[in-house]
């Protein structure tokens, strides 16, 4: 039976490449752009942000799929570690994502604190649109369900292994969250790349230490499902 420390499915062999790291990342902001060329949506409509989240995940997911179905086994649970191994995944995961978002609300106010005003909600607000309308409601569904599965299976699922291969396991993982910090700008202040990469360490070493995607998923959608009801409440 392996020790704590040997490595866990999350870590050994990876089944991309950075080549597939790649693709999956340029590829789905191609095929984002192309739905928002091809509809001409009004810039941050809910008809635009619905086809930015759906244009990117076509690649996030679908580089991982295409790799399952081509070079592994064909699950994605085996793959790349989607799934979730029963109530101790969930509490796991509540756990982590509720004293995540408590530490990015503390980061917040520590910021505020020492004179920087500095919106860090601002990407969501903005991609939430105005009013609790439908355009709110597909906000919510992509933000707190598809957001959390689709950036997991990218990021944790594909990317990190491929990075920790390359630069070791600590390595691989910082590396990941750097670049999960800097994924999510967006219009946010550049302060608020310190409290997402951090978040992105925590989703990686859950990824890296049970080998599963599952406790993450479930920490991203309780991360996100507070923000969202946060930014309900506060109209």
């Amino acid at each position: 039976m392996p020790g704590r420390d040997a490595p866990t499915s999350g870590t050994r062999r990876p089944l991309g490449s950075i080549g597939a790291v790649l693709a999956a990342f340029f590829g789905g902001y191609v095929v984002a752009v192309l739905l928002i060329g091809l509809t001409n949506p009004k810039t941050n409509s809910t008809t635009y942000n619905v086809l930015s989240f759906v244009g990117l995940w076509c690649g996030f997911v679908g580089v991982p799929v295409w790799l399952s179905r081509n070079r592994g086994t064909g699950r994605l649970s085996t793959d790349f570690g989607l799934r979730i191994d029963g109530p101790k995944d969930v509490a796991l995961g509540i756990a982590a994502g509720g004293i995540s978002y408590v530490v990015a609300e503390g980061y917040s106010a520590f910021l505020r604190a020492v004179g920087d005003h500095a919106n860090m909600g601002h990407e969501a607000t903005q991609l939430s649109g105005h009013g609790l309308g439908a355009g709110f409601v597909v906000f919510a569904l992509a933000a707190a369900i598809g957001a959390p599965i689709a950036e997991e299976l990218f990021f944790r699922g594909l990317t990190q292994p491929v990075l920790q291969g390359y630069l070791g396991g600590a390595g691989g993982l910082a590396l990941t969250s750097v670049l999960f910090g800097f994924a999510h700008l967006g219009n946010n202040p550049i302060e608020a790349v310190v409290v997402l990469a951090w978040f992105g360490a925590v989703l990686g070493a859950l990824a890296w230490r049970t080998g599963r995607l599952g406790p993450g998923i479930v920490a991203h959608i309780v991360f996100n499902g507070i923000t969202v009801v946060a930014i309900a409440a506060s109209r």
